[in-house]
């Protein structure tokens, strides 16, 4: 009978360890909703690339167009209220962590390149609302309204 007790006894001490180890590992789970924002860059979306015609449908007014080529590139012909911060600039990170975070942008270069990695940098700076729109030819090809400097 002895041995029995010791059997019962290592088996209730067993499905406790089992069933703490569970309530341990739910535990952490919620608490990785406390950890800082950039924990949660690991599970990010990737970046949508829209094509031009679907830009200019769902864009809204309060909306941010960021294009990333070069100074010299923007004032050739960019797109109307489009922002230039150049993605190959030393100052790229500073100028864009001036941004609102809560806005949505649409970013674009000369073929979808630049902005694409212009995008993943913004996304690991803490912005969720991104889209590659591609290459300024062929948004002001597909009616998008644009300026020359």
């Amino acid at each position: 009978m002895h041995f029995f007790q010791h059997l019962l006894a290592i088996v209730l001490l067993a499905a406790s360890l089992l069933v703490g180890g569970c309530a341990r590992q739910v535990s952490n789970t919620a608490d990785t909703s406390e950890v800082a924002p950039s924990a949660e860059i690991a599970v990010t979306k990737p970046i949508e690339r829209l094509a031009p015609a679907a830009f200019l449908a769902q864009r809204r007014a309060t909306d941010v167009v960021l294009d990333v080529r070069t100074p010299d590139e923007y004032e050739a012909g960019h797109l109307q209220e489009a922002l230039n911060i150049d993605v190959l600039a030393d100052d790229f990170r500073a100028l864009v962590d001036a941004l609102d975070r809560e806005r949505t942008y649409y970013l674009y270069c000369r073929s979808g390149n630049r902005s694409q990695r212009a995008a993943e940098i913004m996304q690991e700076m803490g912005f969720r609302s991104l889209y590659n729109v591609g290459g300024f030819d062929a948004l002001a090809q597909a009616g998008a309204d644009t300026v020359a400097e």
